[in-house]
């Protein structure tokens, strides 16, 4: 995970020209934060404790970025919040290079495909999730099939505007991409429901 964490957060590191030990004292935050939230949601899904999970992972967000400003002051922690609001866009990314093996992507391209998921999300009206479409466990059937139609409608979004900059061979591979990808996440939370059962609406 920390290999991971290094190619998703490398540009920020470099850009805010941290020194060794800052560089390092920050990943490691990230790190914890990602361990811990993953025991946490472990723990409590085994209780079926959702709404305690859901507080749980903002306590442990929240920490982070305390610990986070006071790391790398004010100014810098800025950088950093408006960096995360595409991790998610990059942690994609990092799942789909393999599906461009026979074509690599520039890094030109790579770039411009970032901006595409970018623009994708803000045209979803998500502009601030390092999510795509933040999919939760704790959703229920209703709400993860219109999670699942608005990150269908963001596929299209950057599949269209990928057309101006990737060869017809490279747009083939991204959309093979994307129904990969699409298809995982469906088949993850069917997994996942018949693991801990249907979840039902809370009033």
């Amino acid at each position: 995970m920390l290999a991971l964490l290094e190619r998703l957060y490398a540009p920020l590191v470099n850009k805010l020209n941290l020194t060794s030990e800052q560089s390092r004292r920050f990943y490691e935050a990230i790190l914890d934060s990602k361990m811990r939230g993953q025991a946490q949601v472990a723990d409590l899904l085994r209780h079926e404790d959702f709404s305690r999970m859901a507080k749980s992972l903002a306590d442990i967000k929240k920490e982070t970025e305390a610990n986070l400003q006071a790391l790398l002051g004010a100014a810098n922690s800025v950088q950093y919040q408006e960096y995360q609001t595409g991790v998610g866009d990059r942690g994609t990314f990092e799942l789909m290079k393999s599906d461009f093996a026979e074509s690599p992507l520039t890094e030109e391209q790579q770039q411009r495909l970032l901006k595409s998921m970018e623009s994708g999300r803000k045209a979803d009206g998500n502009s601030t999730s390092g999510s795509v479409v933040g999919c939760s466990i704790a959703d229920t059937s209703d709400v993860m099939d219109e999670k699942l139609s608005r990150q269908e409608s963001i596929d299209q979004h950057v599949l269209q505007e990928a057309a101006a900059f990737l060869s017809p061979f490279q747009l083939k591979m991204l959309g093979s991409a994307q129904v990969r990808m699409m298809t995982a996440r469906k088949d993850g939370y069917a997994q996942a429901r018949a693991m801990f059962g249907e979840r039902k609406q809370e009033q």
